[in-house]
């Protein structure tokens, strides 16, 4: 046993020797801000490798001003002289002593707040921009909320367009998938419109998970879809105790009171109070065990389990695949 682990240690210090040896480039600049801008071995000059993986995915060797150079994002830099995206000079104009990036990917400078229009630019040395200006935007003002949405003095943009659906003052992000204002609560998701969700208390949203949320009576969600069906719906369940409301680590099942929820729709035949979640699609009950929401037939739910040495489930008669028995014991 020591022989071997002696064996792997070598052979796993051998490969690192071996990688360190043809490393092309030196230590990450910020680490913090990006993974992708490095020192050249020689300290001299800066590489750009995306995640730092230039075997695969290649580098750019950059020429830059050296002593004022510095990271921005995980793919923006500037020195004294220049602007960069990736290895490349940006080519619209910015003011390079105020260009920045929010959130680590949303260029601006005083004057302008900038919308990359092509990610692939930086591979292309033709005369084509990236960038371009996002009009009536207020530099001075803007913030980025989250990925999706931002805010100047004047307008909430979404994906970089005026959202004029809203109400500017009031507007509020809830989570990754729903926004409220004065007028209503909405789901929201890319390249989709704003979906209204009737009849929702504003004042009392609160979030439950990432893309969950209640008011005082229901629970939202959104479904895109319901086994191999795409639905596209947004799901209202109601629900009498707040504190009775659970997630599971199978975000297809749902605890509310006295009821599960698989994709949005009950599970008539269990037992609440004594169910748990296992792997893969399974759960149980007292009474059954169930797969994706549906009853496992004649599975023996006292001696159902999952089997680490060769990754299957069983009980004491059957070995089960995706809730069918596939063989006896």
């Amino acid at each position: 046993m020591i022989v071997a682990i002696l064996f792997v240690s070598i052979g796993a210090l051998c490969i690192y020797g071996v990688y360190r040896f043809f490393n092309p480039f030196g230590k990450v600049i910020n680490e913090e801000l990006s993974d992708s801008y490095y020192y050249s071995r020689d300290d001299k000059g800066v590489v750009y490798s995306p995640m730092g993986n230039w075997f695969s995915l290649g580098k750019n060797e950059m020429e830059v001003d050296l002593p004022t150079f510095q990271v921005l994002g995980r793919d923006y830099a500037k020195d004294a002289n220049h602007a960069y995206f990736k290895s490349r000079i940006i080519n619209t104009p910015v003011d390079v002593a105020s260009f920045d990036v929010k959130s680590g990917f949303m260029p601006l400078d005083k004057n302008h707040v900038y919308i990359l229009i092509d990610d692939l630019y930086y591979l292309d040395d033709s005369e084509a921009e990236g960038f371009k200006i996002l009009e009536d935007a207020d530099a001075k003002t803007y913030e980025q909320l989250s990925y999706d949405f931002a805010r100047d003095k004047n307008f909430i943009y979404r994906n970089n367009e005026k959202c004029i659906e809203v109400d500017h003052g009031s507007f509020d992000i809830v989570n990754d998938q729903f926004c409220r204002d004065i007028q209503g609560v909405y789901h929201y998701q890319y390249g989709e419109p704003l979906l209204k969700i009737d009849d929702a208390n504003i004042s009392e949203i609160v979030s439950l998970t990432s893309s969950h949320i209640r008011d005082d009576k229901n629970v939202y969600f959104y479904l895109t879809y319901r086994g191999a069906d795409y639905i596209q719906e947004l799901v209202k369940l109601p629900f009498k105790n707040r504190n009775e409301i659970a997630f599971f680590e199978d975000a297809s099942l749902l605890k509310i009171d006295d009821q599960i929820f698989y994709q949005g729709l009950i599970i008539e035949e269990v037992d609440a109070a004594t169910f748990s979640e296992l792997d893969y699609g399974y759960a149980k009950d007292i009474n059954y065990v169930f797969f994706h929401g549906e009853i496992v037939e004649g599975a023996d739910v006292n001696t159902f389990k999952y089997n680490t040495s060769n990754y299957t489930f069983s009980d004491k008669n059957y070995i089960y695949e995706v809730g069918k028995k596939v063989k006896k014991k």
